[in-house]
């Protein structure tokens, strides 16, 4: 899946370079990885077949994945509490939910 960003007209554009240049110019792909911290992506006869992104930028990323995928696990973890919970009958009525909302306020 192909990326895009913003270009300086708000337009969302991907960084697309063939691999020509990255035979020719490595130093260029570099900078330009280093300057927009997203990830560049090479062609070969048309097709997208590598990308290269600056390291910290996806180190960045990587660990903003890991953080996302705690707390979707911890939700998970939540929801299945809950399901185990109804399944074995430990359940309050809404009722009386709503009733000690109410007494709490």
């Amino acid at each position: 899946m192909v990326q895009f960003t913003q270009n300086e007209k708000g337009c969302l554009m991907a960084i697309v370079k063939p691999s020509s240049d990255l035979q020719r110019n490595i130093s260029s792909i570099y900078e330009l990885c280093r300057e927009t911290k997203e990830p560049v992506y090479i062609t070969r006869n048309g097709e997208i077949n590598l990308v290269v992104m600056d390291a910290e930028a996806f180190d960045d990323r990587m660990s903003l994945e890991r953080r996302i995928l705690a707390r979707e696990m911890s939700t998970y973890q939540g929801i299945m509490r809950g399901y185990e919970d109804a399944q074995a009958g430990r359940l309050t009525p809404l009722d009386e939910v709503r009733k000690e909302a109410r007494d709490d306020r």
